[in-house]
């Protein structure tokens, strides 16, 4: 996390960062020993402040509005409802930009989420697909995750490593996952359109075909 801090600008490069991280692990580890419904941003700001004074750490100007504005914005919320809970809200939204998103850096984190010390975690699938269903659209139809599941079957067919940790989780811990996958499929067939997911593979196919050629020939050439 102290690393984190010098890339994100929290910390000058070259910091000695030995003193700051058993402070930084002292705020981690009671923010999640809180539960859900204790967790406030104010709390958490209040006590990193106290180390802006005591070690040479700075807020960057746009984190601070950021920071600045979810305080502001939770102290509303909790004016008007006192029973109201900020990561309530925020989880639903989180999980559907993590599963719709195209960008490359989310679809990354998308995969470090699900895979943990290389074990798929399909009950963190089924609950990130749950909480992004709960996020209303415009016309209260249901999440559509087409393009998602496109995306998805064009990185496994390319990824050896991914293909080959996917085949691994279907099949760990000497069982096959059949309930688990049933369970996911289940939750999917509202999210799914069909017609959609046709439309997208065709629309992308040549696309796709070209980057299969490119990464069998990028193995050939390095066998």
């Amino acid at each position: 996390m102290a690393g984190d801090f010098i890339q994100l600008g929290f910390l000058a490069p070259g910091t000695n960062v030995d003193p700051i991280v058993p402070a930084l692990e002292a705020i981690w580890s009671d923010c999640r020993e809180q539960s859900m419904s204790s967790f406030n941003f104010r709390t958490v700001t209040g006590r990193f402040n106290k180390l802006v004074y005591k070690y040479p750490i700075r807020i960057p100007e746009r984190y601070a509005l950021v920071i600045r504005s979810l305080i502001t914005q939770e102290g509303i919320c909790m004016t008007l409802n006192p029973e109201f809970k900020f990561l309530d809200v925020a989880f639903p939204y989180v999980a559907k930009r993590l599963l719709t998103d195209e960008d490359p850096t989310l679809r990354e984190r998308l995969i470090q989420m699900l895979f943990k010390e290389e074990e798929f975690q399909w009950e963190r699938l089924e609950n990130l697909v749950q909480l992004a269903g709960q996020v209303p659209t415009a016309d209260d139809r249901p999440l559509d995750l087409s393009s998602t599941i496109v995306d998805g079957a064009r990185v496994v067919i390319l990824d050896d490593k991914l293909r080959n940790m996917l085949i691994a989780a279907f099949v760990q811990d000497d069982r096959l996952h059949v309930e688990e996958v049933a369970r996911i499929t289940s939750l999917l067939e509202t999210n799914i359109e069909p017609d959609k997911v046709v439309r997208d593979i065709a629309r992308e196919g040549p696309n796709f075909a070209r980057s299969l050629l490119l990464s069998w020939s990028e193995k050939v050439l390095a066998n």
